[in-house]
């Protein structure tokens, strides 16, 4: 439940909160979409934030203004009913992408910590997804949602120390890196990685503007959350360029740093990060298995054995190769949803100035 005339500070937490999850901590989204063009990676963040800021102004106030809440819809203006049928599929490939994720992570973290084979450490993770997700135990998620802001200080905390811990690097200037095909330049990675995030905050964002009594709270509300996504964005990209030989090759870059700070600061890091990518992996399967629902008639009992064996079969490519896969394709293929979102705001606003400038000429 929300609260009337929702306040900006409550609009700011759930902007930034809709895009620090256990992959964005981990530390290999931001290598991977950033760190490896240095002072480039760095301009990057910096215009990924801004983009971010303005497609969500104009989410929030698409939803406000039309009163949607479908993703699709506040997508595609128009009744067009297989192109929402499109965008509606995508977001579970989406969706279904992180449960795959953040299964091949668990994996990768247990094996960095215990030395657990990776595909174990993976069945295990899918084993307690099916457990819980079968008894539809979706309160589990707020225990789990309480792990996340603590896992974003910790990274935060690890990222400052390793100033004063570690020498760092010279930060080298590379717009372009062979180190993954799909993200050449450090413009298209920026522009994959603001698309695919804005899939996962449309969701939290789109529910909450029918809350916000003013426009202006919006505006307010987003540039505040904006800013705390940038003072989070520095504090754990930059070790991330500034310690790359330190980091180079590793799955988890952040808990590799925590580790090297102090095993007890690992520890800490592992046990939330552990918990994150659960609650995220969690999260993302409940959302999955409504929309499928809503279109077949499957059993949940039937439905998610099915998506766990897939997801667990997904995960075995690994951590580091499904996000070098995996989110630049959802970014390109979400960018197409960012156009749609820019086209329905700029028809709402000519609808509100002819509206405005018609009942000024009724007046005169």
């Amino acid at each position: 439940m929300y609260i009337k005339g929702l306040r900006s500070r409550q609009i700011a937490m759930a902007f930034t909160g809709s895009f620090l999850g256990a992959g964005f901590v981990s530390g290999q989204e931001l290598t991977q979409f950033f760190a490896v063009f240095g002072s480039w990676g760095v301009l990057g963040m910096f215009f990924a934030v801004l983009m971010l800021f303005v497609l969500g102004c104009l989410v929030m106030k698409i939803a406000k203004r039309t009163g949607f809440t479908e993703f699709d819809k506040i997508i595609v203006e128009k009744e067009i009913p297989w192109l929402r049928a499109v965008f509606g599929g995508v977001f579970i490939f989406f969706l279904f992408g992180l449960v795959v994720v953040m299964t091949a992570g668990a994996g990768a973290l247990l094996n960095q910590v215990f030395a657990i084979p990776t595909i174990w450490g993976s069945a295990l993770m899918i084993v307690f997804l099916a457990l819980i997700a079968m008894w539809e135990a979706k309160g589990v998620l707020a225990v789990f949602s309480i792990t996340v802001p603590l896992l974003i200080v910790t990274a935060m905390i690890c990222g400052v120390l390793s100033f004063f811990c570690f020498e760092g690097e010279s930060i080298m200037a590379r717009p372009f890196s062979e180190a993954n095909p799909l993200l050449g330049n450090w413009l298209f990675s920026t522009i994959a990685f603001v698309s695919y995030n804005m899939m996962a905050a449309i969701s939290i964002l789109v529910p909450i503007a029918s809350e916000v009594k003013e426009e202006k709270s919006i505006d307010k509300g987003i540039l505040q959350g904006a800013m705390q996504l940038l003072i989070v964005f520095v504090c754990i990209l930059l070790p991330l360029i500034l310690h790359q030989t330190m980091l180079l090759g590793e799955e988890l870059p952040m808990l590799t740093l925590a580790e090297n700070i102090h095993p007890l600061m690992g520890i800490v890091y592992a046990i939330l990060l552990f918990c994150g990518m659960f609650g995220s992996a969690l999260s993302c399967l409940f959302g999955v298995t409504v929309r499928i629902k809503r279109v077949m008639n499957i059993r949940t009992k039937t439905l998610i054995p099915i998506l766990v064996v897939m997801a667990f079969s997904g995960s075995i490519l690994g951590f580091k190769e499904l996000i070098a896969i995996l989110f630049p394709i959802c970014g390109y293929i979400a960018f197409l949803a960012m156009i749609g979102i820019t086209m329905h705001f700029v028809s709402l606003q000519k609808n509100y100035r002819d509206g405005f400038l018609d009942s000024c000429k009724e007046r005169v």
